[in-house]
């Protein structure tokens, strides 16, 4: 086993000779065999390892007693180890996240306060090839492409997996060869967790109806890993046509927005639904998802559903758009698509303004403000909360007590507003409608009338 680990982490590049690393050990079979193996492969090597357990608070004394099994064990091989402790159950509360999500968050917060701790060069993680055959039929079922079709990878920017090529049988059969021994986790038994349901239940059907089920599914990883190459070539040279616009309204190219080190605030992608070669569903697709990623700073909840519907954008009318996750939306131009922070934030020009907004009732005949940073509307004309934004394509204001609208881009002519300033003025919007063109005009669908019950201020302020 340590022959074949070795093997591995060379042909991986995972490890450099003389480095310091971090071992992820839970106590179970695979994390046992990986911190025996690299203990072993680590005095070859001239390794610095410490060992990371981390308890959850879920699971009592048997999580207590895991942690005394994996400090006696590391402690017998000379291994430095720390435990952590942490309230996943109130994190997962806090945060809105499911206790398998907020017990994977916990655990790589700990990692990663370690290696700063030690100044790790690496963090090594347990995961087998049983765990790569679950984490594709998990990214199948939620919705994915070619790129978490591949699983997990080998090495990941400080992360590595040694063990990626090896099945939970042989390694247990190591284990037991060895006369090592390992703790269960008895929540791995239960099927709560989607995890544990595509490994108690869903697998073993699988397996039943194909006793090759786990091994199709690693080829599959395999030939993704192969056909996503070459979907990345295409998408970079898509890319090139690309724009992007900083939060202090810099337009760049993309390799500009790299070496420049500032944060987006938008994302123009040309029209590329009549470029035969360059518009498939698939590269396009594969543009949007990195695109949407990189100007949300993640991408765990961007799913094939939101790619499709920004992709039927292509075959809309300018102005049409989708709301998707982490605050972005996509709108459709006469160019092509924008991608953008959600028109919750504040004009790019003007980064310090910000919105105050207070809800009371109204005072019949009280006074009604009359400057232009301070603004009192119809509570009951306005559909969500009122927020601060800039212009985007599609935007309408009323301008009278019928009804009528006027293109923004119309109104702003009318105003003689030269067009440099018009992309970046402030206005205040609801999630249907322009409520207020901050310093011009207020909409006639928000004024105060007689019939109204309760209100809004609102003041532009710092």
């Amino acid at each position: 086993m340590e022959r074949r680990v070795l093997a591995y982490i060379r042909e991986q590049n995972m490890i450099p000779r003389g480095s310091k690393g971090i071992l992820a050990v839970s106590g179970g079979a695979d994390s046992m065999c990986l911190m025996h193996v690299l203990h072993r492969i680590g005095e070859e090597m001239d390794l610095c390892l410490t060992v990371c357990h981390v308890i959850h608070g879920i699971r009592g004394e048997e999580a207590e007693e895991d942690a005394a099994f994996v400090r006696e064990t590391a402690e017998r091989l000379g291994l430095e180890c720390r435990i952590f402790r942490r309230d996943v159950p109130r994190l997962a509360e806090e945060e809105g996240l499911s206790t398998e999500e907020a017990g994977r968050k916990a655990r790589y917060a700990c990692f990663e306060e370690l290696r700063e701790e030690t100044g790790a060069d690496w963090i090594a993680l347990a995961h087998q090839m049983d765990d790569q055959a679950e984490t594709v039929l998990f990214h199948i079922l939620r919705g994915t492409g070619l790129r978490g079709l591949r699983g997990m990878q080998p090495v990941r920017e400080r992360y590595i997996r040694p063990l990626l090529p090896f099945s939970r049988e042989e390694i247990e059969a190591w284990l037991r060869s060895e006369g090592l021994e390992w703790r269960t986790d008895s929540t791995n038994l239960e099927s709560e967790y989607a995890r544990n349901r595509l490994r108690n239940l869903i697998l073993p059907e699988l397996c039943r109806v194909n006793s090759c089920a786990k091994e199709h599914l690693l080829l599959l990883a395999k030939e993704a890993e192969e056909l996503y190459d070459i979907q990345e070539a295409e998408t970079d040279r898509l890319r090139d046509r690309c724009r992007y616009t900083a939060e202090d309204g810099t337009v760049l190219s993309f390799r500009e927005w790299e070496e420049s080190g500032k944060p987006l605030m938008r994302i123009d992608i040309p029209d590329v639904s009549e470029e035969p070669g360059k518009g498939t569903a698939t590269v396009t697709g594969e543009l949007l998802l990195q695109e949407l990623a990189r100007l949300a700073g993640q991408r765990k909840d961007l799913t094939r559903k939101h790619i499709l519907a920004v992709q039927e954008l292509w075959g809309k009318e300018t102005g049409k758009r989708v709301d998707l996750p982490y605050g972005l939306e996509a709108v459709r131009t006469h160019r092509g698509i924008t991608l953008r922070k959600h028109a919750s934030v504040s004009p790019t020009e003007k980064p310090e303004l910000q919105l105050h907004v207070e809800r009371r009732e109204y005072l019949p005949g009280e006074e009604i403000p009359a400057d232009e940073e301070r603004k009192m509307i119809d509570a009951a004309a306005v559909k969500g909360m009122p927020r601060l934004r800039t212009p985007m394509p599609g935007d309408r204001i009323m301008i009278d007590g019928r009804g009528s609208t006027k293109p923004l881009n119309r109104f702003f002519t009318d105003r003689k507003i030269p067009a440099e300033e018009r992309t970046d003025w402030p206005v205040v919007a609801d999630e249907e409608k322009i409520l207020w063109v901050v310093g011009l005009r207020l909409s006639e669908c928000c004024k105060v009338t007689e019939a109204t019950k309760e209100i809004y201020l609102l003041y532009i302020g710092e």
